[in-house]
């Protein structure tokens, strides 16, 4: 479901298959990209191009990846959101942990 690919000081992290980030995905995904955090020195940015929706699951998720790449010193950033995806971030309050862009 996640494809990765490296970049010069990146990971870009890509979901297939999928245009949601719910409860039944949500902690593969966070499992996936905190190995990477954990173990790369490298920035982590998940593309998320084709995702429409995430549930209050998804958003933990993602929260607790920027947390950790955070407290890891590395940059966790969120990439090609679309607007219901950005307008939830927003209605719940999480912008801050992210660094956010649309394409």
């Amino acid at each position: 479901m996640l494809n990765f690919r490296t970049q010069e000081q990146s990971v870009i992290a890509s979901l297939e298959g999928t245009r949601r980030i719910n409860a039944m995905i949500s902690e593969m995904v966070k499992k996936e990209i905190i190995d990477f955090i954990e173990k790369s020195g490298k920035q982590i940015v998940l593309d998320l191009k084709g995702v429409s929706f995430t549930d209050s699951q998804g958003l933990t998720a993602l929260k607790a990846m920027a947390e950790l790449a955070q407290a890891n010193e590395r940059l966790f950033s969120l990439a090609n959101c679309s607007e219901n995806v950005l307008e939830l971030v927003d209605l719940v309050g999480m912008r801050e942990p992210f660094s956010i862009g649309k394409n």
